[in-house]
């Protein structure tokens, strides 16, 4: 062999060499990027899984105020004893609140025998505030939010009496939710009583004497707030955010103020996060940002490239069917990850509208009603269009459980309720049950209802439902109720269904088996006008 055929020999080699070099490279590299594609993939999954499992634990435990604050609707002057009741057995099931509060609103002639009233609870009981750095007693104000009830009362004792009025971020956020009627949460607080000085924050939750639509009548009104301390860290722990073992590193934080973000919690992120959920928590904005932790990535890596790069350096053509054979099994597994995902999302939908269905009549439950009637409120007051509201309920069918059985009464309610759904004609209307044997219709811009509601009895009649204990007729019968408006921004739904409400009694007083309608027409001097027919 001559040097020139060494040299194309060599040369020959070398360009295998070389192409088999590259070709393993490009292919190499290929296979990393698929295998980070991946990778981010997973976490986003595994991210907003987590995130959605710590939104739920933050609701839920607001969700305490609520049913505090029915105590407080309920019995007004509730006592010390069935305060800590209620606030204990909430305690027992809401694992991340701190402690329940009951701040009245107490003004300064009735000071004195508001101290008076509860010292018979608490020997030593006053009104005070923080001053340099002292409990002592408040200065004379014109009104006071003291703290009258507290659970736990172990290692709270100090915050009994303190008037939140004297703090001025307490007196913004209550100033703002009593004059908005909006449950509130405040900025991050860090709890001097807790040794580890744990960051917290506080929930409240207005109370009102009566309903109250301008800021006047408010502030009025106002009876006082129940209130919530809660630990961010037990909220974090509590949820699946808190069980990531280090695999993933995030930090939440409020971010309602740009100009001064609040670190809520962090776990390691030392740069921004790949990843960013926004979560409007009663009035503050909080962002959860999320990054894969080495530990994630190196857990989910697997040692195919480089193997394809040893192996591919011998023998590059063996090399290429193997990582075809691999890129398949990559699709086969991302196919099957895309189903399992379509069908958790299926029953997903499937759990929502299990929660939005009631599950005697197969139509729209009460949650339901309440979610489309603020919708189309919203809507109505934006456009400046009418909305009206139309309350069905079954003549005397106590009676007909009573004479024919539960098993007939719930039978009656189904066929009703299927003969009343169809007449839910366009898209936007909506029906509903909302009570035992009452139904309603949402029907936005619409105002005059006269036709609807006598459709609504002629409906029922027909479906001739035998009932032998009805004084109306010898078949099931309802009466209607319906109510009409063309809300602006300082008029409340809850006026209109009560006015519906009001009229399917009013209805049942003149005779049953008829309609009365009221429509509420707004005038410049804030008044009501009602018109009556049926």
């Amino acid at each position: 062999m001559d040097i020139t055929q060494r040299r194309v020999a060599l040369g020959m080699q070398l360009s295998v060499l070389i192409a088999g070099s590259l070709f393993t490279g490009s292919l190499v590299y290929m296979l990393h990027q698929e295998q980070q594609s991946s990778i981010m993939q997973e976490f986003n999954k595994e991210y907003f899984l987590r995130v959605d499992s710590f939104k739920e634990t933050v609701m839920n435990n607001l969700s305490a105020l609520q049913s505090l604050a029915v105590l407080f609707k309920v019995r007004p002057n509730a006592s010390k004893a069935q305060f800590q009741h209620i606030a204990s057995s909430i305690l027992a099931t809401k694992v991340g609140v701190q402690a329940l509060q009951w701040v009245p609103q107490v003004s300064h002639t009735h000071r004195a025998g508001f101290e008076q009233e509860n010292r018979q609870n608490y020997v030593h009981f006053a009104i005070t505030e923080r001053i340099a750095g002292q409990m002592q007693a408040a200065h004379n104000r014109a009104q006071y939010y003291p703290i009258q009830y507290i659970e736990p009362l172990f290692g709270n004792e100090a915050a009994l009496g303190f008037d939140l009025f004297s703090d001025q971020v307490r007196r913004e956020i209550i100033t703002t939710s009593r004059d908005l009627a909006l449950p509130l949460v405040t900025a991050s607080i860090t709890l001097v009583q807790d040794p580890q000085k744990q960051k917290a924050f506080i929930a409240l939750r207005p109370i009102y004497d009566n309903l109250s639509l301008t800021v006047a009548d408010k502030r009025a009104n106002i009876r006082g707030f129940v209130m919530g301390v809660f630990k961010l860290n037990d909220l974090v722990a509590h949820s699946k955010l808190g069980k990531n073992e280090g695999d993933i590193e995030f930090v939440i934080e409020d971010v309602t103020d740009s100009m001064q973000k609040q670190i809520l919690y962090h776990n390691q992120l030392n740069s921004q996060g790949q990843q960013q959920s926004w979560l409007d928590v009663w009035g503050r904005n909080w962002v959860i940002s999320a990054s894969p932790s080495y530990n994630f990535v190196q857990s989910r890596k697997s040692a195919t490239p480089m193997v394809v790069l040893f192996i591919g350096m011998l023998m590059t053509l063996l090399m290429f069917f193997y990582v075809r054979l691999l890129y398949r099994r990559q699709i086969a597994i991302q196919q099957a990850v895309r189903i399992k995902t379509r069908e958790l999302d299926k029953a997903n939908a499937k759990l929502l509208t299990m929660t939005q269905v009631d599950g005697l009549t197969d139509v729209s439950n009460r949650r339901h009603f309440d979610m489309q009637l603020q919708k189309e409120w919203r809507r109505a007051v934006r456009v400046g269009s009418p909305i009206s509201l139309v309350v069905i309920d079954i003549d005397f069918f106590k009676e007909y459980n009573d004479f024919y059985g539960h098993v007939a009464g719930d039978r009656c309610l189904c066929l009703v309720a299927k003969a009343l759904s169809q007449l839910a004609q366009r898209a936007c209307d909506v029906f509903a049950r909302i009570g035992g044997e009452e139904f309603i219709f949402i029907l936005p811009d619409t105002e005059q209802v006269d036709a609807f509601c006598e459709k609504c009895l002629t409906t029922v009649v027909a479906l001739e439902i035998l009932h032998e204990k009805s004084s109306v007729g010898p078949f099931v019968t309802v009466s209607v109720g319906a109510s009409s408006m063309r809300p602006d921004n300082e008029s409340d739904s809850a006026q209109l269904l009560e006015t519906a409400d009001q009229a399917m009694y009013r209805a049942k007083e003149v005779g049953r088996n008829t309609f009365t309608v009221k429509t509420l027409v707004r005038k410049t001097d804030d008044t009501a006008c009602t018109n009556q027919a049926g």
